[in-house]
């Protein structure tokens, strides 16, 4: 019998275009799973790969994407269900996580294997060996056998499942970090990408005194007000950012008393140490790489800042991204975060739109042919 080919774009150098390459279908290790890509999602991370601008080791060549809705063709021995006890079966849909080594001080003591220095990140990782189908810009893909995998929900579309995959799996850690948020928090969000904007739509739910979104184009900005952002403020990048972090001190009165860096932008975390109330909470997880920030420690020191670092998600998180996709679909357009849909050959513009920012979350359909 032959075996049968898939497609996968790869990245053979940086800022290159990609070269669609085929290699052979993978079969399922014993507690693996081999899927077909149904979606991808372009993420931010993906175009900071691409750029050579990510702090993570990346030595092509590789399959980048990470963000995807996978349907079962084949389970491997031992894999009939998901990391929180759902039945698998073929044709279900599946999304999955990176994994940490398991035996490292992080995960065993700190029991925090997202900080796992050793973490196997596929997407990462040399496409030149089999199996090859590391990334998800690709036809196919493989679930190793140590990975963490949740069933998408039949009610949530595979595209939603691909951006909550990496975007909101990532929010939903940094919100449990940051503790309890009220009624009596003023909350600022810097940055209106999927970061922002699924933060947003979940700290709406715990209806704080003032959301303020800081970031732009002024439509992702209109799309946060409909999400529950109570006051927004856009970023020009001519403009002072005295002027920002003023505007910012209007509205809240007193400074933000818990805030999100979803940016990932030069110089946000200068801004946003200036945006904190006394005695207030200032959760960290956009800025993955770029240049050094000044920062004012004697700001931080005075007003008794807490800053707290957030990276990625666990496997649990993945769960609750697609319960509060499935639960809230009604409440919130996930479409409306979506951007125009892309085959393999064309992933070189998605990356593109997406660097521009004419686009929040580019589609990618590996069975597409343009």
């Amino acid at each position: 019998m032959t075996t049968p080919i898939g497609r996968a774009a790869v990245m053979h150098d940086y800022k290159a275009d990609f070269e669609i390459r085929e290699y052979p279908r993978p079969a399922a290790a014993p507690g693996g799973l081999v899927v077909e890509i149904d979606v991808a999602t372009v993420c931010g991370s993906d175009v900071h790969a691409w750029q050579g601008n990510l702090s993570l080791p990346v030595d092509p060549p590789l399959i980048l994407g990470h963000e995807m809705a996978g349907r079962i063709i084949e389970i491997g021995d031992g894999a009939e269900v998901d990391s929180v006890g759902q039945p698998l079966a073929l044709g279900d849909r599946v999304v999955w996580a990176h994994v940490p080594c398991g035996r490292c001080h992080e995960c065993t003591v700190l029991r925090m294997p997202v900080l796992c220095a050793k973490r196997h990140i596929a997407y990462l990782t040399s496409c030149a060996a089999a199996p090859h189908f590391t990334g998800t810009f690709a036809e196919y893909a493989i679930v190793r056998a140590d990975a963490g995998r949740v069933r998408v929900p039949d009610g949530v579309e595979s595209a939603w499942a691909s951006a909550g995959s990496c975007a909101l799996r990532t929010v939903v850690k940094a919100l449990d970090l940051a503790g309890r948020i009220d009624r009596d928090d003023t909350v600022v969000v810097q940055g209106a990408g999927p970061l922002g904007l699924f933060a947003t739509a979940m700290l709406s739910l715990h209806e704080p005194r003032r959301l303020v979104v800081v970031g732009g184009p002024s439509d992702r900005l209109q799309l946060a007000r409909e999400w529950g952002a109570t006051h927004t403020v856009l970023v020009d990048p001519d403009a002072d950012p005295a002027t920002r972090i003023a505007e910012v001190q209007r509205i809240t009165a007193r400074g933000a008393s818990v805030a999100f860096e979803l940016a990932g932008a030069p110089g946000v975390m200068t801004e946003g140490v200036q945006m904190m109330a006394r005695g207030s909470r200032y959760v960290m997880l956009g800025t993955l790489g770029g240049a050094p920030q000044d920062v004012s420690v004697s700001t931080i020191v005075t007003r008794g800042i807490t800053v707290i670092g957030s990276m990625s998600g666990e496997i649990g998180d993945y769960h609750t991204a697609m319960q509060f996709l499935d639960r809230y679909q009604h409440r919130f357009d996930w479409n409306r975060m979506l951007g125009n849909t892309y085959g393999l050959e064309s992933l070189a513009e998605a990356m593109a739109a997406m660097k521009r920012m004419d686009e929040i979350k580019p589609i990618i359909r590996p069975g597409r042919k343009h």
